[in-house]
């Protein structure tokens, strides 16, 4: 899957929950680590983990298996990493 189609994906999921003040950061060029950074809040510690929980669930029906996640503890703030889209 291309990163563009990835990243629409990701927004959609977030979109989709209610996600709010979502930004894709175009990061190529600028570190080696990935190339689109999606930011998204939520309203509360089980919104953000619903909202981890769709973009996982959608990127692994898409065939993107994420690397890892990060921050799912607490539920305060989750990093899902699929490896061109963080």
């Amino acid at each position: 899957m291309q990163t563009e189609e990835l990243t629409e994906l990701v927004i959609k999921a977030l979109e989709d929950l209610k996600g709010q003040d979502i930004k894709a950061i175009d990061v190529r060029g600028k570190t080696a680590i990935t190339d689109m950074m999606v930011i998204a809040s939520g309203t509360s510690d089980r919104h953000v983990k619903a909202l981890a929980d769709s973009v996982m669930v959608k990127a692994k029906e898409a065939g993107v298996m994420p690397l890892g996640t990060e921050g799912q503890g607490d539920n305060e703030w989750v990093l899902v990493d699929l490896n061109d889209v963080v």
